[in-house]
């Protein structure tokens, strides 16, 4: 577990190879679904850590995901097929069992703009 503000910071020269590495691998198998970014406002972002302090949570876990077509209402036709990221409060494991976190199945986020198409101040 990171435990310093400096040990989680990534600089940013490190940052746009991690990003670039991750668009070649991506152009590379999967060109079609490349998703550079996911934004999200920064309202749904407190919301979701207000809900996990209410509900006694202890952390996020990010799924990397693709949008199914004609899953979700309300998404855009241009999303489906593209990469994107689901965020799941997640809670202690329940004593007696193997410890770690469990997955807040009921309370799935998503939702975030999606670069390339929404990539304005987009730096990495």
């Amino acid at each position: 577990m990171i435990n310093t503000e400096n040990e989680r910071n990534v600089p940013e020269d490190v940052a746009k190879k991690m990003v670039d590495a991750y668009a070649k691998e991506t152009f590379q198998y999967t060109p079609k679904s490349y998703s550079k970014a996911v934004w999200f406002p920064a309202d749904q972002i407190i919301r979701m850590a207000e809900k996990l302090k209410e509900k006694g949570g202890d952390g996020l876990r990010i799924y990397f995901a693709q949008y199914v077509p004609g899953e979700l209402e309300g998404v855009p036709t241009s999303y489906e097929g593209r990469n994107t990221v689901l965020l799941v409060p997640t809670y202690p494991k329940l004593e007696g069992t193997d410890g770690g976190q469990e997955d807040d199945i009921d309370d799935i986020e998503n939702r975030g703009e999606l670069c390339p198409e929404n990539c304005n101040g987009v730096i990495l």
